[in-house]
């Protein structure tokens, strides 16, 4: 294939998406891109690290989410294009960084969405016996025709899954607050502080997505004032949700059970609610990451599509339909590329390799913002306040949880950075440029 961005510029121009988003639309992509995994797998492996200290977990995560979303938010309201970080990066840094953070950013979700789309697969098999792969399968076939029609679509169904998933989760909470034991709480810290850090990175992938709302910048209306705001209300509304729910799973099930088990909140609603418990855990889990898996198809369709536009990828990704306004060769190569993760049945790979990616990759935009605020220019709609202090706190927040990611997620993430400069520098040297 012939990866040349040149005969773009014998057309018109490249061709916008449409800004059919609007701020509740924006909002349950951003939450539904956050819930589905983390709260059905990750709250038990991180309860498992750092006992009812998983708590304080989650207001850490919460806490360098929100320092690396504020920055995220002003970029946003600046460069309010398909793609998100992606875009922001090329903008500032020029298309080489651009296309290394693309890549990573475009590989971490294609990587993450193996454990949201086999959680599906897995929950499904609880409930009907069929085996996880085939329904997780099933499941990127269904997101992929939906987004073929057109976003507005997928935002539709994004709002209605969320809303219902969310009405399910607080009746989960209100039920189980009844049968809470505060004695399982105690000892808080069985780990220390040691096991509180550890557990943060989990819980930091637990709060990924409210990115994804970027992602979809182009999409968006009234993108400067919706895109900050659906970034942050994103992170609130999931932090106040996992709270209480991980308050209510720790209080009914002890916190090294609620750890060892492949689906803990169900393991915790049999407590109080018997088998009825599980089935209606294991449909909820069903309905939230198959919202999850939608947000993934949206925002890994959106920053090939991006990539393609601006010539680092191949222009067929670039096509959108003139009927739907949807990037549908980007959609259809992105469904295969999750169905092949899917095939893999390897949930802890693809959780390592897409977490380390999911981390690197937001020291691109960080990095961009520090050099804009060096230029100067017009104030966006919303700024980053105390950026002296906000900036490094996020550089050091990055840091910090990729020094936790572990060697399979270093190894599986530098391999797929080398896959794309490799393919970067051959598409150079068939145009016989210098990269």
């Amino acid at each position: 294939m012939k990866w040349d961005h040149m005969a773009a510029a014998s057309k018109p121009g490249p061709v916008p998406l449409r800004r059919v988003l609007n701020l509740r639309e924006a909002v349950a992509l951003g939450i539904g891109g956050t819930i589905g995994g983390g709260i059905f797998v990750l709250v038990g492996a991180a309860a498992g690290r750092a006992g009812p200290g998983v708590l304080l977990a989650f207001v850490l995560a919460f806490s360098v989410s929100l320092l690396i979303a504020l920055p995220y938010a002003e970029l946003a309201c600046r460069y309010p294009l398909a793609g998100g970080g992606y875009a922001f990066a090329r903008a500032l840094l020029g298309p080489h960084w651009g296309f290394l953070m693309g890549w990573g950013y475009w590989g971490a979700y294609i990587f993450i969405s193996g454990y949201v789309t086999l959680g599906f697969g897995g929950y499904l098999h609880a409930l009907t016996g069929l085996p996880p792969v085939p329904g997780a399968l099933a499941l990127i076939g269904i997101c992929t025709i939906i987004n073929l029609v057109g976003v507005r679509l997928s935002g539709l169904v994004q709002s209605l899954v969320i809303g219902l998933a969310m009405a399910a989760l607080l009746g989960f909470s209100i039920a189980g607050l009844w049968h809470i034991h505060i004695e399982q709480f105690t000892p808080f810290l069985p780990f220390g502080l040691g096991g509180v850090a550890m557990a943060a990175l989990l819980a930091f992938l637990a709060f990924g997505g409210f990115d994804m709302v970027a992602a979809a910048g182009e999409e968006i209306a009234s993108p400067e004032r919706n895109l900050p705001r659906a970034i942050l209300l994103t992170l609130l509304v999931v932090l106040g949700l996992y709270l209480l729910v991980t308050f209510v799973a720790l209080g009914v099930l002890p916190w090294n059970e609620l750890g060892i088990s492949s689906a803990p909140l169900a393991t915790a609603a049999t407590r109080f609610l018997g088998s009825a418990g599980l089935q209606f855990t294991a449909a909820v889990a069903m309905l939230t990451t198959a919202a999850t898996s939608n947000a993934v198809l949206v925002v890994t369709s959106r920053v090939a599509f991006a990539m393609a536009r601006d010539g680092l990828l191949p222009g067929l990704l670039a096509r959108v339909h003139p009927a739907t306004g949807a990037p549908w060769t980007a959609v259809l190569l992105n469904g295969i590329l999750l169905a092949l993760v899917a095939l893999t049945g390897s949930v802890g790979l693809a959780a390592a390799v897409g977490g380390f990616l999911y981390v690197l990759h937001f020291l691109f935009p960080l990095l961009a913002l520090v050099i804009l605020r060096r230029r100067g220019g017009p104030s966006p709609a919303f700024r980053t306040p105390a950026p002296r202090l906000i900036l490094p706190l996020a550089f050091g927040g990055c840091l910090m949880l990729l020094v936790t990611s572990g060697w399979r997620g270093v190894l599986g993430g530098f391999g797929w950075l080398s896959v794309g400069l490799l393919a970067y520098g051959l598409v150079y040297i068939a145009r016989g440029e210098r990269p």
